[in-house]
């Protein structure tokens, strides 16, 4: 088992890899910049570079948050409506985001001109609808149903990033709340909608 201390140095060796990445990527052209640059300008080692990213794309992408054990064990097991305990699920991951402000603002810059880069992260968020899934079937008999639950929560997460990078002053939270509330609406139109319809 790793310590915790040697767990939070790996843990700041890979974000200060991420960091001179993108801040390299977004001076000149990922494509021109070589693995060996990287870790020189990160002050570490080629070989620690390929320990931590397996190519320069990955690293741009870091090693994002994944939804925490207890934030999926609660959701999981919640006795609130559903909205509430995915809104509550959400705000914690959020909570998360908070901590790298800086670099998903690189990210996002650089994730607009970078179509490889870009199908990393979508992997990635291709994986976490994916798990949450699995997490809401066992909230959710449909599993269809399930799946449009989890692709809306891990888009919502997206649009929140994306309207906090364009607004001046507001917080990723809110940025959150804001493109929650959409999403709520959006599912009562359709809603009135069908109800309409079936009249």
């Amino acid at each position: 088992m790793i310590s915790p201390l040697r767990q939070k140095r790996r843990q700041e060796t890979a974000r200060e890899i991420q960091k001179t990445t993108l801040d390299l990527a977004l001076r000149k052209n990922l494509e021109v910049i070589t693995t060996e640059e990287i870790a020189a300008a990160a002050g570490v080692s080629k070989r620690t570079f390929f320990n931590y990213y397996p190519n320069k794309e990955a690293a741009v992408i870091g090693h994002p948050p994944n939804f925490s054990q207890e934030a999926k064990d609660a959701l999981r097991e919640g006795t609130g409506t559903l909205a509430v305990d995915i809104k509550v699920f959400l705000d914690k991951h959020m909570e998360t985001l908070t901590a790298d402000e800086a670099i998903l603002k690189d990210l996002g810059n650089f994730l607009r001109s970078n179509e490889k880069v870009r199908g990393l992260l979508d992997r990635f968020l291709i994986g976490q609808r994916d798990e949450l899934t699995e997490v809401l079937c066992n909230r959710i008999e449909n599993r269809q149903t399930a799946t449009a639950f989890a692709k809306n929560a891990v888009d919502t997460i997206g649009g929140a990033i994306a309207l906090w990078e364009h607004s001046q002053d507001m917080s990723l939270a809110d940025a959150l709340d804001a493109v929650w509330e959409g999403l709520i609406e959006a599912s009562r139109l359709l809603l009135s909608a069908n109800t309409e319809r079936e009249k």
